[in-house]
């Protein structure tokens, strides 16, 4: 009597758990469902995958109330329970694996990780399919060797995150120790040992209290991630403005210097105070409060859009440009890679106002950049014309940027797809006239004065397509430098 009352206190027990388990499985794949459409990160889509696939797999487990009744008419039984579990088993290292990063990380772990599991899922769907063609048992002969496999891929896989440098593993490494100690309990084979003898029902409530804990740790491990995003796009805004006001100090400082060595120097070093006078009305120039203005206007867009990781990503572009920028004022001459990685970050911030930019960048093989000297930002102004006066009317956006060798010269080929220069004349005030022959002619006088006395050439090509003007060409040919 006793014996049977205490047994029927455990079924009501193993029901209850059961169902707040499969309850809170529901809501947790329901809300990560609605996070991946807010956010677009594939982590909350993968997490709300698990926790659905879960949720399927242990429906069947329901031995009374309507959950019994809903099983038998969408035909949920033991056999989908098995197919259910492989799937969000391999769910789980998909998840984990877009949780940490681990493909930028190191692709070889990602490969490890990932390709075993997916093939171990697709199995899993022609065992089920051949299941149910055959009527023969093929699923669970296929689940006996699974559980072999995934037991294996997890020990590799855990093995792989002990060595990976990110904290948030540890929910990771927390959840999969949980679950894996309640299913070890659960076991029918483990849980009879005489020290353990435990009933079926308790072993599925540890089992399922284990699951509810994992899927709980997952969903605070996703929380944890968007707080260091959230503090990592706070962080990276203080440091532009920090960057901005470094900046009003240093215009201040180098014009001191400037009016102070002016009053020293002789005619010896006025090829030098040249360079640096152009190279100030660049810094001048780039830094101007409309640009900046702008910039912060189109990142400070992408915050209230909840875009953080594309806000995150342009802040981190603009802090770059603006040390660029201060760089420049100091320095006598970039090398052609820094040249070009600083007009990519240029392009990138002017395509959070002009978007879908189309910028190409097309090195011959026999140029090395890194050993190719150019004045600091001397092809930004023509980037720029491209972009303002050009692509800023036109439906398609391309520029492409060209450097090849010629005979004993080096070529440079700015190509966008624009209106063409007579329609842009027309369209621009006096001030863009005279901002676009600011940067030009600086630029002019930058390769003036680092080349002299070797010559070199700006040429202007109108493009036409079936006789309809489709852009320009600016052709800079420089002297040979040892290139």
């Amino acid at each position: 009597m006793s014996q049977s009352f205490f047994s029927l206190i455990e079924r009501d027990a193993h029901t209850h758990v059961l169902q707040m388990v499969l309850g809170a499985l529901f809501m947790l794949s329901a809300y990560h469902l609605f996070m991946f459409f807010r956010n677009r990160d594939r982590s909350y889509l993968l997490y709300s995958s698990y926790s659905f696939f879960s949720f399927l797999a242990y429906l069947p487990v329901a031995e009374q109330g309507f959950l019994v009744t809903f099983c038998e008419i969408t035909g949920l039984d033991y056999n989908t329970k098995t197919f259910f579990t492989i799937i969000f088993n391999c769910i789980y290292f998909f998840f984990f694996a877009e949780f940490l990063d681990i493909k930028p990380t190191n692709k070889r772990w990602y490969k490890i990780i990932v390709f075993p599991v997916a093939t171990f899922a697709l199995l899993a769907v022609v065992a089920f399919v051949l299941d149910k063609m055959t009527g023969q048992d093929i699923l669970n002969l296929y689940n006996q060797v699974f559980i072999v496999l995934i037991t294996l891929q997890t020990a590799l896989s855990f093995y792989i995150l002990m060595k990976l440098q990110n904290k948030l593993k540890y929910y990771i490494i927390f959840g999969g120790l949980i679950l894996f100690v309640s299913s070890i309990l659960g076991e029918n084979r483990v849980r009879n040992h005489p020290w353990i003898n435990i009933s079926r029902e308790t072993g599925n409530i540890i089992y399922f209290v284990g699951l509810l804990v994992e899927n709980l740790a997952f969903s605070l491990a996703l929380g944890h991630k968007q707080k260091v995003i959230f503090d990592e796009k706070v962080a990276y805004h203080k440091e532009a403005v920090e960057a901005l006001q470094k900046n009003e100090i240093l215009k201040d400082e180098v014009s001191r210097e400037n009016e102070i060595r002016l009053t020293v120097e002789n005619e010896k070093f006025k090829y030098l105070q040249q360079i640096s006078d152009l190279k100030l009305t660049v810094l001048q120039n780039q830094m101007n409060p409309h640009f900046i203005f702008n910039a912060l206007n189109s990142i400070k867009f992408c915050i209230l859009e909840n875009d953080n990781e594309k806000a995150v990503n342009y802040l981190t572009k603009f802090s770059k440009i603006i040390r660029t920028i201060l760089a420049a004022s100091r320095m006598k001459e970039f090398t052609l890679a820094e040249e070009l990685h600083t007009l990519q970050l240029y392009v990138d911030i002017e395509n959070l106002r002009f978007t879908d930019i189309d910028f190409q960048i097309y090195v011959a093989p026999q140029i090395e950049p890194d050993a190719i000297k150019l004045p600091p930002m001397v092809l930004q102004p023509f980037i720029e014309n491209a972009i303002l006066h050009g692509l800023s009317h036109a439906e398609e956006k391309r520029i492409t940027l060209d450097i090849f060798e010629q005979s004993d010269t080096l070529k440079i080929h700015i190509s966008d797809t624009g209106i063409g220069r007579e329609a842009a004349m027309r369209l621009k005030t006096t001030v863009d006239s005279r901002q676009k022959s600011m940067g030009v002619n600086i630029a002019r006088g930058m390769l003036k004065s680092y080349f002299e006395p070797r010559d070199f050439s700006i040429e202007y090509t109108d493009l036409f397509t079936f006789g309809k003007p489709a852009g320009t060409r600016v052709e800079i040919t420089l002297p040979n430098a040892d290139f």
